[in-house]
């Protein structure tokens, strides 16, 4: 049996509001900002398992996938206001740990073929939670950016050996990056605020323990945690890690992410 993954993009348009009728104003306000209506294009990735065909070489066959996908999801949901014009949100905040429940309901048993494997869906570019078979946590993540400047080199090794290694990133001046962070938090649904966390927690802690730490840094002369560490894309990824603690926002964190460029990146999931 070989096992393959096939995964297909969809987008939709909607629009919803979080002035919740269980929810106090000063608690809604403080979990999700401002409570007028406000609207999203969401991008729907859904990623379907199975079994490649030894006849047709397909999981699923991409046509089924894309019209359960539009059927089943994108007709419910575009171009509507979800508070009021789908049922399942009547009683429910239309977060995007909900959505997601919504979704995966809709989707996990219309499969003739595949199963549903994962869904990920992004509401803006800097923020987007992940769904995944076999686990009760939702993962959500939000992007964050600083600039800074740093310097690949080892002490312990010779110039030479340096130049080696690292090339032009060991010039004895360090050179800059324009880094994205991404912060990933995993946890169950709270029923009544329909969120795994506070992502206005997470904004502060992120605020306050990295981009005001590293940001316009020169990491090696600036950071204590790199006078003796190279601050190598692993290296500031597990910094920043240490930094936001086991639990930003209430939720466990699961992985940090950082881009040092478009063509590399570095993940750290902890020891």
């Amino acid at each position: 049996m070989t096992i393959g993954y096939l995964r297909r993009e969809q987008t939709f348009a909607a629009a919803h509001h979080y002035k919740l009728p269980w929810l106090d104003e000063a608690e809604a306000a403080r979990l999700f900002g401002p409570l007028s209506i406000h609207g999203h294009n969401y991008v729907l990735h859904v990623t379907i398992r199975g079994e490649i065909s030894d006849d047709h070489g397909m999981v699923e066959n991409l046509k089924t996938i894309k019209s359960v996908i539009v059927d089943r999801v994108i007709a419910e949901l575009d171009r509507k206001f979800l508070n009021d014009d789908v049922a399942y949100f009547k009683d429910k905040s239309p977060t995007l740990e909900n959505l997601a429940g919504f979704i995966w309901e809709r989707l996990e048993p219309a499969y003739p073929n595949g199963a549903l494997h994962e869904i990920r869906i992004t509401e803006e570019p800097e923020l987007y939670l992940d769904k995944k078979a076999g686990s009760d946590d939702m993962f959500l993540t939000r992007g964050y950016h600083f600039c800074a400047a740093h310097r690949l080199h080892q002490a312990s090794l010779s110039d030479e050996e340096n130049r080696a290694l690292f090339g032009k990133c060991t010039n004895p001046s360090g050179h800059g990056h324009n880094y994205r962070v991404e912060v990933t938090v995993k946890g169950d649904v709270d029923a009544r605020t329909g969120t795994i966390c506070n992502i206005s927690d997470i904004d502060k802690l992120v605020d306050e323990k990295v981009i005001d730490y590293l940001d316009h840094m020169h990491l090696n002369c600036d950071i204590p945690e790199f006078a003796d560490m190279n601050p190598t894309a692993e290296n500031i990824a597990r910094v920043i890690w240490e930094r936001l603690g086991p639990k930003p926002g209430g939720a466990a964190l699961h992985r940090v992410r950082l881009h040092e460029t478009d063509r590399n990146v570095a993940d750290y999931y902890g020891e």
